[in-house]
């Protein structure tokens, strides 16, 4: 009986844990960033960009984080309807994805405008993958399960899954395969949204792929 408690309490609450996973993580690479960055850089633009992180963090992160807080509480105890919970979990993920996109841009200029420190790029860009990567696992699922819901039916398909609603962490095998194949060979989109969301995802992995390898030989 405890089994199924606790199984039907993580079915249900995954979306809210993954994003205080990814909340968490978020803050920890902006906030290394910042303070690894202040003194390595001299370009005024990547100075600028570094700034305005910098105020985000400390001015925009503490009034944000509360309502972060209280919307995962709400979402893991109180009996929300099911359209309240959506909204406030696609609110939230909206947000880490805006965050996550802003610190895509700074990657990109500081890949013509390096640091000083070499390795600062380096180890940003290897944190910020699985960042994008569960993101993008989560947008296929959300995307794909709400196709379903309004009755048009799934805009992906999957070689490696027959279910009518493949489980979750299919999605995420599908992002993380990017990492291995750029093409996405056994996930296919179905419709022309879904086909450019592959194409913009396969863009961004060649993007932050090949800086990762261009600073890695560097470094050497």
């Amino acid at each position: 009986m405890d089994s199924f408690i606790l199984n039907r309490f993580i079915n249900r609450n995954w979306e809210v844990s993954l994003l205080c996973f990814l909340k968490a993580f978020q803050e920890f690479s902006v906030d290394l960033f910042v303070i690894d960055s202040k003194e390595v850089i001299s370009n005024s633009l990547l100075n600028n960009l570094v700034a305005l992180h910098d105020y985000l963090l400390q001015h925009v992160s503490p009034v944000i984080l509360p309502m972060f807080v209280g919307a995962a509480f709400a979402c893991f105890f109180l009996p929300l309807s099911p359209k309240r919970r959506r909204l406030f979990i696609d609110v939230m993920f909206f947000l880490l994805l805006f965050r996550l996109l802003m610190f895509f841009g700074t990657l990109n200029i500081m890949t013509f405008l390096p640091p000083d420190d070499r390795i600062l790029l380096f180890s940003q860009l290897l944190l910020f993958m699985p960042c994008l990567l569960l993101i993008w696992g989560w947008i296929y699922w959300r995307v794909d399960t709400h196709s379903v819901s309004i009755g048009r039916g799934r805009i992906f398909s999957s070689s490696t899954s027959g279910d009518d609603i493949p489980p979750p962490y299919d999605y995420f095998i599908a992002s993380f395969t990017s990492l291995l194949s750029l093409t996405l060979d056994n996930f296919d989109g179905k419709t022309r949204f879904a086909r450019i969301l592959i194409l913009l995802h396969g863009v961004i992995m060649w993007d932050v792929l090949a800086t990762t390898f261009s600073r890695a030989i560097s470094l050497i």
